[in-house]
């Protein structure tokens, strides 16, 4: 099962390959970020549609973090990303992705040019993240099968808030409140599972135990964070607080 990190380096945004034909998809999908690395290995670049952070190792080592914003142009296709450093003196960091592929230094990406000084550039491989827009994502109705576990999902909010606060936690797969207890199982980074133990009203300390089985969810339930989780498949749904924030995301048919 494919987490929130859908990789599409090969597909144009905005199109999907269904049955070896190209059709537009249900939600649109939209470049969401770029991982880079310079053909000499002297830096890489992690990019959002907002921030990046560069990472150079020669001549010395060093981070930046810029920002700026992403822009994709469809004919030839190209994605260029342009930003100011957050320290001064201030640099202005312009990198423009082509779509001519690279296999390394990695593997499915697409031509890159890195410019930052005038008078400097460098060449790089790009791997584009593209998925599913989540500004514009549908909002999420708690008018659901009764069988669905989200049903309750406006209850299990406190305990759900509490489990993930860890940033190692990806997902969460299910959760369900007897009495006072709540317990959700969550997806953490490598693909791990975990059943958090926690008071249904989020406060106290949550317990983490080890799951063995592997954990599956349909939907599966992500935490408010930045970038938002990057999917291309399926349904993304936005749920909301009675007040209107953010709470979280909802993924159905994950792929």
């Amino acid at each position: 099962m494919v987490m929130a990190k859908k990789l599409m380096g090969g597909v144009l945004p905005g199109l999907l390959l269904v049955g070896g034909a190209l059709a537009a998809p249900a939600q649109p999908i939209v470049v969401q970020g770029l991982e880079c690395r310079a053909d000499d290995g002297a830096w890489r670049l992690d990019a959002t549609r907002a921030t990046a952070q560069y990472t150079a190792t020669t001549p010395r080592k060093r981070e930046v973090v810029f920002r700026g914003a992403l822009q994709t142009l469809s004919a030839p296709m190209a994605i260029v990303w342009r930003g100011d450093s957050t320290h001064l003196p201030k640099d202005t960091l312009v990198l423009a992705v082509h779509d001519e592929a690279c296999k390394a230094p990695v593997p499915g990406g697409k031509r890159a040019i890195l410019s930052i000084r005038p008078g400097e550039a460098s060449t790089a491989c790009c791997l584009v993240r593209a998925g599913f827009d989540a500004r514009v994502a549908p909002v999420w109705s708690a008018g659901r099968a009764a069988d669905e576990w989200t049903r309750a999902l406006p209850d299990l909010l406190p305990a759900i808030n509490a489990c993930t606060r860890d940033p190692k936690i990806i997902a969460v797969a299910s959760a369900a409140a007897s009495g006072s207890t709540a317990r959700v199982r969550m997806v953490q980074t490598a693909g791990k599972a975990v059943e958090c133990t926690v008071d249904a009203s989020g406060r106290g300390t949550p317990t983490l135990t080890p799951v063995s089985a592997p954990v599956t969810g349909n939907p599966l339930f992500f935490p408010p964070r930045e970038p938002p989780p990057i999917v291309a498949c399926g349904r993304l749904e936005r749920v909301l607080t009675p007040r209107g924030a953010l709470a979280g995301y909802l993924h159905y048919d994950p792929c």
